[in-house]
């Protein structure tokens, strides 16, 4: 299975990090070094975005590209999935 990042979502982050810091398509570009119309197709969704371009808008944003998960849902994930895996290689299940 291939993984297709959702361009669109990815842009409505963008947008709502963006206004909650008050900061203006143009001077999040400026930032950022992008120019303001392709600030605009991302936010859009209408473009695709390097991993570098997207690295800059977070670190612009003062966030992480990873996920909205605090620390506390990240570590019972991390180990509800491990366990997970564990029973399915002991129940020889794995190949599924």
């Amino acid at each position: 299975m291939e993984f297709m990042p959702n361009y669109r979502l990815i842009g409505v982050r963008i947008k709502k990090r963006r206004l909650a810091l008050k900061l203006t398509q143009e001077s999040l570009a400026e930032k950022t070094g992008i120019g303001i119309q392709h600030m605009s197709k991302i936010e859009n969704g209408n473009t695709k975005l390097s991993l570098p371009c997207l690295i800059a808008l977070a670190n612009a944003l003062h966030t992480t590209v990873d996920s909205d998960c605090t620390p506390s849902e990240i570590y019972v994930l991390t180990q509800t999935i491990n366990t997970l895996k564990w029973s399915m290689r002991t129940k020889g299940l794995s190949d599924y």
